[in-house]
């Protein structure tokens, strides 16, 4: 009887310390958080008597902002910028930096909550933190015009600090249509899908650079090294062959991705292996979700065992198989090698300006040495090569060096996707960048001119030098 009641008592006690530890949890620890929820009832109550907070570019000028006479948020940005800055709509609730910002938006982050409350109840109205993003409105339209309203995505960096310039999805919304669209939108990859940062694509021959990263990384071969390339390869049983299975002989390093080889690159595959391309990888940003405040997707870095089979290792030699990348991903990629091997974070908000007009910067994780100087340098210079005679020549901009690596994706559900990659001008990056166009075929010829038409608007034709 004494063992069984104390069974009984030892039980109620653990049971009460689990309580009141459950309880103190979510009443200490998890309370900031559940109080900044944009789906907190009490929040979206007080923010009844809280004029929000604006969203604007880097320069200054309006995104997203109230309306003095209504009190209604008015959208102001282009419409492939939308998915980004996101909604604050009373029936919809809220997405994007609107979201992600809610706190700052409504004041609600600095200081307590006391007097703000009894401010409302005398009737004042508070006001919000403003958001400065690093946006610059001109390089999004360029790129939402240069997209002409096809299926795809562009996401434009500042090499240096991660700054994002440009994340336009297509097709595009207007926030103060989000009733239509949403009741119109019977398409789970709809206007309301940002392919900037969801969108997972195979990236093609435009994933070329990272196979050459881990084959240099890992010294599975020197800068000196060559090709005898045949026009395709046989790997296991399975024929690998160049676009037009065009032969192009003895190849170095930087003709084999200038002329994007396949038969060269998914050699370099089998000869860097799977551990080297994966670790290459993921320290470039594949594979990886960005720490960036909006959703955004980590796509699919195929795991070592599936690799082990050689055919699959050639095959992500060359972007394909069971790889997919995001635009974001990919713009990353190319702002580490433009950064000299310098991988960055991508940015979108530079700082928070108090209802005084006082600016707060927003912190940010410092750059990480991703692969060698030494490695990124043959990369640009082979990059370089491929716009001025390989593949990528349709994305040479009059006065400015660019640098660049074309993709022709193959997928199962339609024409290949178009890629394009780079940065410019090409030995001194201010900008770094990433195109894919759904379904649009050779990446040279679709993708490539958008990124020209991004670069000579972000850049002033021959000011620039290289």
């Amino acid at each position: 009887m004494d063992r069984g009641l104390r069974w009984t008592k030892n039980t109620v006690a653990c049971a009460f310390a689990l309580l009141t530890l459950w309880t103190a949890y979510w009443s200490v620890v998890a309370a900031p958080s559940l109080a900044r929820d944009p789906r907190n009832v009490r929040l979206l109550l007080e923010e009844r008597s809280i004029t929000r907070g604006g969203i604007y570019a880097r320069d200054g000028r309006p995104i997203a902002v109230n309306d003095p006479r209504t009190g209604r948020r008015v959208y102001v940005g282009p419409e492939s910028l939308a998915h980004t800055i996101g909604y604050s709509d009373p029936l919809f609730g809220k997405s994007g930096l609107e979201r992600a910002y809610n706190a700052e938006l409504l004041g609600l982050f600095d200081g307590p909550a006391l007097p703000r409350r009894f401010g409302a109840a005398a009737g004042r109205t508070a006001t919000g933190w403003d958001v400065i993003t690093t946006i610059d409105l001109d390089i999004q339209s360029a790129a939402e015009e240069a997209l002409q309203g096809r299926k795809g995505a562009v996401v434009v960096l500042d090499p240096a600090d991660g700054s994002v310039l440009a994340m336009a999805s297509s097709p595009g919304f207007h926030p103060s249509r989000l009733g239509e669209v949403i009741a119109e939108g019977d398409d789970v990859l709809g206007p309301l899908f940002n392919r900037a940062t969801m969108g997972q694509y195979p990236p093609g021959s435009a994933f070329k650079p990272v196979i050459l990263a881990a084959a240099l990384e890992s010294r599975a071969v020197g800068p000196e090294h060559v090709f005898d390339d045949r026009g395709f390869i046989v790997v296991n049983g399975m024929r690998i062959d160049n676009a037009g299975e065009q032969a192009h002989g003895t190849l170095a390093l930087d003709d084999a991705l200038a002329v994007s080889s396949n038969a060269a690159f998914a050699e370099l595959a089998l000869k860097a292996g799977a551990g080297a391309i994966l670790e290459t990888s993921l320290a470039l940003g594949i594979g990886v979700r960005p720490e960036i405040a909006i959703p955004a997707s980590a796509g699919r870095l195929p795991p070592v065992e599936e690799l082990a089979d050689s055919a699959a290792l050639a095959l992500i030699g060359i972007g394909q198989g069971t790889l997919l990348v995001t635009p974001l991903q990919m713009a990353k990629a190319a702002a580490a090698i433009a950064n000299g091997g310098w991988t960055v974070e991508p940015r979108l908000v530079a700082s928070l300006r108090s209802p005084d007009g006082a600016e707060r910067p927003v912190a940010h994780p410092k750059p990480v040495r991703a692969i060698s100087a030494g490695t990124a340098h043959l990369i640009r210079e082979s990059m370089i090569r491929a716009v001025e005679s390989g593949t990528g020549s349709q994305a040479r901009a009059p006065g400015i060096a660019v640098a660049g690596k074309t993709g022709t994706a193959e997928n199962p559900h339609g024409r290949p996707h178009a890629w394009f990659i780079g940065f410019a001008p090409a030995r001194s990056p201010r900008i770094a960048f990433a195109v894919v166009v759904e379904n649009g075929g050779g990446g040279g010829s679709t993708a490539a001119p958008v990124a020209r038409a991004i670069v000579s608007r972000a850049l002033v034709a021959g000011s620039q030098g290289d």
